[in-house]
């Protein structure tokens, strides 16, 4: 990895960050739900929120790399941070980014790059999980106005987002199909469940959206009428490099807090890493550890190097998909070694490997299941869309 001195420096400061604003909090955030609404304003200011996102908007411009070496900091303090930060930022504010109109961009990118609003995307529905086409929120016109209604689930950030990136079936004059429209949601006509009680990132607030005829205008239209299908495509594969980033956040602390358990933990008169056992579970973590960032990080410097080539970085789909399947596998097995190291004191739910180990679980589900990650691979395969093998 080649970082100049400015990027060190700044990674430094995440980590700085991560240890005063988040870790203190991470008991009480889990306990009421959601971070407190300061979290965003404070990774504002660090840049954070910004960092792949335009200068001219308040970001940095940052490479891939960075970005994902930023990230991984705070997925290694607490993914609950890590989720609903990247939510906004990323699922809604990409979006905005690659396929929002100028004005769209200067509206809603300054505000969530601040962290002075939350956004969210909303495209899963009761009906419409991994097929996407499914989705049956529409919006129509009525009285010479446009109107949305439908509704969403397993939101995150729908019960405390100003913004969501909505997808729905849409007939326009020209064109017509799944397109994605930008909602204010104080607007009259939407309605929240309430959040969501999870299995793991309890501090993530996860719920549901309801639209009733809300109504909204053409400016409300993200990118092409038609296109919201490919879109949603192209921000999911955003979003499993991000949660391949995640991944091995968890993985590292994980392996962190078994390594330092295993040299204070006794057994039979001596540290439990001095017995075979526990040394080879030690050894399985290192290894799947350093597989899955040497991964991460060549996924990284691949798509930065799409952007000095001028090619779209969607290109790397097949890529992102491999590497979310292969970083969610090895998380999921790195945190349960990490509770086997610590036995009961690792089941009890104020341990950090329990939380870890509760939280990773939703990778092999997120950002499209590992099911339709192997149907994605093996298209590639085929196609011979790789390009990293």
């Amino acid at each position: 990895m080649k970082l100049i001195t400015e990027e060190k420096e700044y990674l430094n400061s995440v980590r700085e960050f991560c240890q005063k604003e988040i870790y203190p909090n991470i008991s009480k955030w889990e306990k009421q739900g959601n971070v407190d609404d300061s979290l965003f304003q404070k990774a504002g200011t660090l840049g954070y929120l910004g960092l792949q996102h335009p200068e001219e908007y308040g970001g940095s411009n940052a490479s891939f790399l960075l970005s994902i070496l930023a990230q991984k900091e705070v997925a290694k303090v607490h993914g609950s941070s890590f989720f609903t930060l990247g939510a906004s930022a990323g699922l809604f504010g990409y979006p905005i980014k690659y396929f929002g109109t100028e004005s769209q961009k200067e509206k809603y990118l300054p505000p969530i790059i601040r962290g002075k609003k939350i956004g969210c995307l909303a495209v899963t529905e009761p009906e419409a999980g991994s097929d996407v086409m499914a989705c049956k929120s529409k919006v129509y016109h009525k009285n010479g106005k446009l109107v949305l209604s439908g509704s969403k689930t397993f939101i995150t950030n729908a019960p405390i987002a100003d913004y969501a990136i909505v997808l729905a079936q849409y007939h326009s004059d020209a064109n017509k199909g799944l397109t994605h429209f930008i909602v204010d949601l104080h607007q009259n006509g939407v309605t929240r469940g309430e959040p969501m009680k999870k299995m793991g990132l309890k501090a993530s607030p996860t719920g549901e959206l309801f639209f009733d005829e809300v109504e909204l205008t053409e400016d409300c239209i993200l990118g092409k009428v038609g296109a919201g299908f490919r879109q949603t495509m192209q921000a999911f594969n955003l979003e499993r490099l991000s949660l391949s980033t995640w991944c091995v956040g968890v993985m590292e602390a994980a392996y962190e807090e078994a390594k330092q358990y295993a040299k204070i933990r006794k057994t039979f008169g001596k540290p439990i890493y001095r017995h075979p056992p526990v040394a080879e579970l030690l050894a399985e973590m290192a290894l799947l550890l350093m597989a899955s960032k040497n991964w991460l990080v060549t996924t990284a410097n691949l798509m930065d190097e799409l952007l000095q080539q001028g090619k779209a970085i969607f290109a790397a789909s097949s890529d992102c998909a491999a590497l979310k399947l292969f970083c969610s596998r090895n998380a999921r097995e790195v945190t349960n070694l990490a509770v086997q190291i610590f036995g009961g004191a690792g089941y009890l739910e104020e341990s950090t490997v329990c939380r870890l180990y509760q939280d990773i679980r939703l990778a092999e589900i997120g950002g499209g299941t590992n099911e339709i990650q192997k149907q994605i691979i093996a298209r590639g395969v085929i196609q011979d869309k790789f390009l990293d093998l």
